[in-house]
């Protein structure tokens, strides 16, 4: 934020130089980051937090300084030459919206004569980064950057009925703002109307149909207190960040409105001429009283590590109008309106001790009690997730919680993700970030997209995380385990294009780490995923994950440049089961055979598998897949499988004769039970 040098002597008693000044406000958290030399004038780029909206103006970093002992700040004075005719008789104000205005002050200034501002107030404005437009709008620009409220100036004979009215919008009400764009507002949007249609939205922008202009001889000066929620929810929805939206939305001086209206009626007639018709239009003349906080100075010597006089404390407090009162030990400050950011006696430590000067505060480490930490809630199950992940080769990513209507909808198709509603934020940063994620896909697969529109050959990516459901007036959460599987596998000389066994087998892997034992595979018919190529995975009787391509509709709302495999599974599975445990390495070898069977296509190798084990002899160690023939030799719905049996004895060696008779037993089993052959 960029301020005039001169400026700030204005409001300050005394000569310090600028040099000195600067290198006192840095050190009091009010970083000159530029120092820019202007004719006989100095411009400094400083940064003000966003939780200091009563630093962002000449005035309130006049008071800093001030504190850094560079100077007494000046009381301010303004004195308004008021004419014979009534305000009351000229304009009619009325709030209906008390919340989110709590105080409305107008001020009228008749027989102006609009034209350009004079020199010095031009380059003044010029300097601090605001363009001159005439002088009564370069008036009201000038009080902003003096004192920090923001104005708006009507032009009187536009206003119909000669009124002001504050209140929520219409929806859909029309209004062009003065940067020249139609906008559509809402019934949550706050407008300054007239009798007939609105002429500013309330703490942001004033519309085209009251601007000052050439011919505007009558003036209304607008100078109030806005609800800091209400203008940033405005300006956020309409894309409109100003001068005025950036103060009232991190919270102005109510007090200051009264103030700053008659600074610019006082102006305006030194610069056009006119007269100031008396009294103002105030909705809330009484103020409440201001807050008070109290606080130790033993406790803040404590909390600082070292002894902080006390004349210090009530000088520096004294220098920024905190007005503090000491009773023995305590120190009783009065929080002026202006200081929004002021709530406990923490910060009344932070005030004292940002001039006192972090350098002169020892640093030393505080002590606490060391004991065994102890990880609550469901971080043991996500970290054994992340493990998983890892085992299986996966990349982990970290995606938003937050996604777009769109997005979030296309990728909650499936069983894991219909449990609830979708949950809609009030106030959400962006369009693309406007509701809580029903599955972590929403997520992953822009990211899968992502790697592979910037050349990836291969995507492996893997995320664990929380989903989140409304569910009446309660908001249910949810965690998960996702995995997007894209482009290239295998070794360097046996590339090919992954398929959903690759995918299958990166998602059994995690099942196995995660202790989920004896999972069953059956084909899926869920939108998320192509028809054909998708599936369900089931731990007991319930769906735990969802496996397969992701559908083409899918795939075009994420733009994606090539097929996507992705899987998600929801981790209250691996709570129930058993994890995985380490046992002694087998003593004796193990017996090989392989068992061809013909069979129909319509059995699945999920109960394939599981007969085969629950006719196995308990000798048989492990089954695992060889190959899968369709071809020539076997019927259209037929498929011949092999599979590769593992026989183990854990005392002693087996015999060929052991192992045939075991095998045989198994054929026989399995060609009543199944109607399987081994031709």
């Amino acid at each position: 934020m960029r301020f005039s040098l001169a400026w700030l002597r204005e409001h300050l008693e005394g000569d310090t130089p600028a040099a000195e000044m600067s290198d006192r406000l840095t050190a009091a958290g009010m970083n000159v980051e530029l120092q820019e030399p202007a004719g006989d004038d100095l411009i400094w780029d400083v940064d003000v937090t966003a939780n200091r909206p009563d630093a962002m103006n000449h005035r309130g970093l006049a008071r800093e300084a001030a504190a850094a002992g560079c100077g007494t700040l000046k009381p301010l004075v303004h004195e308004v030459p008021e004419g014979a005719t009534p305000i009351g008789k000229l304009a009619k104000l009325t709030v209906e919206d008390a919340a989110c205005c709590p105080r409305y002050c107008a001020r009228v200034v008749r027989g102006v004569k609009v034209g350009p501002s004079p020199a010095w107030l031009a380059t003044r404005l010029e300097r601090c980064g605001i363009r001159p437009i005439n002088n009564i709008v370069d008036a009201t620009n000038c009080v902003l950057l003096d004192v920090g409220h923001p104005l708006h100036a009507f032009d009187l004979p536009l206003l119909a009925g000669s009124e002001i009215r504050v209140r929520r919008a219409r929806a859909g009400e029309p209004i062009q703002t003065l940067d020249g764009v139609a906008r559509a507002l809402t019934p949550e949007d706050l407008v300054i109307a007239d009798g007939a249609r609105a002429v500013a939205v309330a703490g942001v922008m004033g519309a085209a149909n009251t601007e000052i202009g050439p011919a505007t001889r009558d003036v209304l000066i607008e100078s109030a207190y806005f609800d800091p929620r209400s203008v940033r929810r405005t300006a956020r929805r309409l894309g409109l960040s100003t001068e005025a939206s950036h103060r009232f939305e991190r919270g102005a001086d109510r007090a200051m409105a009264r103030s700053a209206v008659d600074l610019a009626a006082e102006l305006i007639v030194r610069l056009a001429g006119g007269e100031v018709a008396a009294g103002v239009l105030d909705s809330a003349p009484e103020l409440l009283a201001p807050r008070t906080i109290a606080f130790s100075l033993e406790r803040l010597s404590a909390f600082a590590g070292c002894e902080i006089p006390r004349d210090f404390v009530v000088r520096t407090l004294s220098a920024l109008e905190l007005a503090p009162q000491v009773a023995g030990d305590t120190v009783t400050c009065t929080v002026p309106r202006h200081r929004v950011d002021l709530e406990l006696p923490e910060d009344l430590y932070e005030e004292v001790l940002r001039h006192f000067g972090y350098e002169n505060v020892p640093s030393a480490l505080p002590a606490f009690a060391v004991k065994p930490g102890e990880r609550l809630g469901s971080w043991p199950l996500t970290e054994r997730a992340r493990d998983a992940l890892v085992a299986a080769g996966a990349a982990e990513a970290f995606t938003y919680s937050f996604a777009s209507h769109e997005l979030e909808s296309a990728t909650a198709a499936s069983p894991l993700a219909d449990r609830g509603e979708v949950v809609t934020l009030e106030n959400p940063l962006s369009a693309r970030l406007a509701v809580m994620r029903r599955s972590l896909l929403a997520g992953l697969v822009e990211a899968a997209g992502g790697n592979l529109r910037r050349g990836a050959e291969r995507v492996l990516l893997g995320e664990v995380g929380r989903v989140f459901f409304a569910r009446g007036a309660e908001i249910a959460e949810e965690e998960r385990l996702a995995l997007a599987l894209a482009g290239t596998v295998g070794a360097w000389d046996a590339v090919r294009q992954a398929d959903f066994l690759d995918l299958k087998g990166v998602l059994e892997v995690v099942l196995a780490e995660l202790g989920v034992n004896d999972p069953v595979w059956r084909p899926s018919t869920v939108p998320l995923l192509a028809p054909g190529e998708g599936a369900e995975v089931l731990a007991g009787h319930r769906v735990v994950a969802v496996a397969g391509r992701l559908a083409d509709p899918v795939a075009e709302a994420f733009d994606l440049p090539a097929p996507l495999w992705v899987a998600e599974l929801d981790l209250a599975a691996a709570e129930a089961g058993q994890v995985p445990t380490s046992r002694s390495l087998p003593r004796f070898p193990a017996v090989t055979a392989d068992l061809t069977m013909r069979h129909e296509l319509s059995l699945s190798y999920a109960e394939l598998l599981a007969a085969v084990r629950a006719a196995g002899s308990e000798w048989l160690e492990d089954v695992s897949p060889v190959v899968r023939y369709r071809g020539e030799g076997v019927g259209a719905d037929e498929v011949k499988t092999t599979l590769r049996l593992v026989y183990r004895h854990p005392e002693r060696s087996l015999t060929q004769d052991e192992v045939n008779a075991a095998h045989f037993t198994l054929m026989d089993t399995l060609a009543r039970r199944l109607a399987v052959s081994f031709q």
